[in-house]
């Protein structure tokens, strides 16, 4: 009893700092090109609200209960994961038991591109990547937007978190996510080959169950049969059963909302994901379409959301606007204020969140005094990774003053606490 006390207590007071920024000072930054007085969640109506994924924090942090999934998706913003890691860095500050493991990734060097830092990813054999971003590129994606291929008879990859100050991300299950039709290839966990092993053909991933933790894996691929000609990776979930939080991102350089509806297995791959939250960040690459048609935007966001409402009807959405950026660097993408009116139509229709990023950052131009100050690139549409963690740092504070006013509303008790 005690210590269910005393833990209660040492959330509360964690959670509190968190909300008025008395713990992370970088919440309030002296740039006076940004604009905190924007830094909130919109709502459109009064029904609107996030109550049902802050209930389920809200026993997550006070009772140590639950597990939560959130899903954040973009492009480039989150393919880097500098913004979204940021998030969810964040969101382990507030209970000393909220890490609830890494979720879904993409090792992205397996498919040349670029890959979040705090982990590596090593490999043998031939490989070869297609996203479904490349207009070109004709193949089958599933949630992350990216497919690496390789047609070697040996091949594998390996998969270790580095640094010293990211969290231990420790797993005892793993999901590979694969064209399970190519089932003369054979799958071996090195890291534990002892592991048992789940084919789900339904969802299209093979499960290795550990009798053990692990914080690193390399798996090995073999082809066993000459009539197959490759096989396909679609991702990995690395997933343990603590209780705590999940925060998944799936990010793909050049990613808009038509390359995800062309990914066919997206859905299916959704499933076991299930997200409680999901914060959309698509629209940047949408918007520097010369030809960018908002009726189309919009219809394809709903085609979109459609797939998350199935998977999950409880689902609650945050919509982020488009953050400003520059046509071939010379001048502002007005395109933003019709992509953001989306945004806000598609908040007032699915009564869910908005985050205007946008007007937060300064505007209209704005990208370029984040450059001045070293939190943009020169290409004046990507950010740094100064300027990725204070993107993160502003959203996590806009979202936890939408909990503390929750807290307030729902329970006097801890109302008084967060007062004090």
């Amino acid at each position: 009893m005690y210590r269910n006390l005393l833990f209660w207590v040492q959330s509360l007071l964690v959670l509190t700092a968190s909300v008025w920024g008395q713990s992370n000072p970088q919440l309030l930054p002296e740039y006076s090109f940004l604009q905190p007085d924007s830094n909130a969640i919109k709502f459109y109506d009064d029904n609107a609200n996030f109550n049902g994924f802050f209930g389920k924090l809200d026993s997550l942090i006070f009772e140590g209960e639950g597990k939560i999934n959130i899903l954040q998706i973009g492009g480039s913003h989150i393919q880097a994961d500098i913004w979204s890691d940021q998030m969810r860095r964040n969101f382990q500050t507030l209970s000393p038991n909220l890490n609830g493991g890494r979720g879904f990734l993409f090792p992205y060097r397996l498919a040349k591109t670029n890959n979040p830092s705090y982990f590596q990813v090593s490999y043998h054999g031939q490989w070869e990547g297609h996203r479904s971003a490349v207009s070109r590129h004709n193949y089958t994606w599933g949630l992350s937007g990216i497919t690496a291929v390789t047609r070697d008879t040996i091949a594998g990859f390996k998969v270790v978190f580095t640094g010293t100050d990211t969290p231990k991300y420790d797993f005892n299950r793993i999901k590979v996510f694969h064209d399970l039709s190519t089932s003369e290839y054979c799958l071996e966990l090195k890291s534990d080959p002892n592991a048992t092993i789940i084919e789900n053909h339904r969802l299209g991933y093979t499960e290795f169950l550990l009798d053990r933790h692990l914080d690193s894996l390399e798996l090995g691929v073999y082809k066993i049969d000459s009539v197959q000609t490759h096989f396909n990776l679609f991702g990995l979930s690395l997933e343990n059963d603590d209780q705590g939080l999940v925060y998944h991102a799936v990010g793909a350089n050049g990613a808009s909302t038509k390359s995800y509806l062309r990914a066919e297995l997206f859905e299916q791959h959704l499933v076991p994901v299930k997200p409680d939250l999901v914060i959309f960040c698509i629209g940047i690459n949408d918007a520097f379409d010369s030809n960018f048609c908002p009726r189309c935007y919009q219809e394809n966001y709903e085609a979109l959301i459609a797939k998350f409402k199935r998977v999950n009807p409880d689902c609650e959405f945050l919509f982020v606007t488009n953050s400003d950026s520059y046509i071939r660097r010379r001048y502002p993408n007005k395109r933003v204020y019709q992509a953001k009116q989306v945004m806000v139509n598609l908040a007032k229709q699915y009564h869910s969140g908005l985050w205007d990023l946008f007007e937060v950052m300064g505007g209209l131009g704005s990208i370029k005094l984040w450059e001045q100050e070293g939190l943009a690139k020169r290409d004046k549409i990507h950010f740094t990774t100064e300027g990725y963690k204070l993107i993160g740092d502003f959203m996590f504070a806009a979202l936890m003053q939408q909990y503390d006013a929750y807290l307030k509303s729902t329970n006097p008790a801890k109302e008084s606490h967060t007062s004090k």
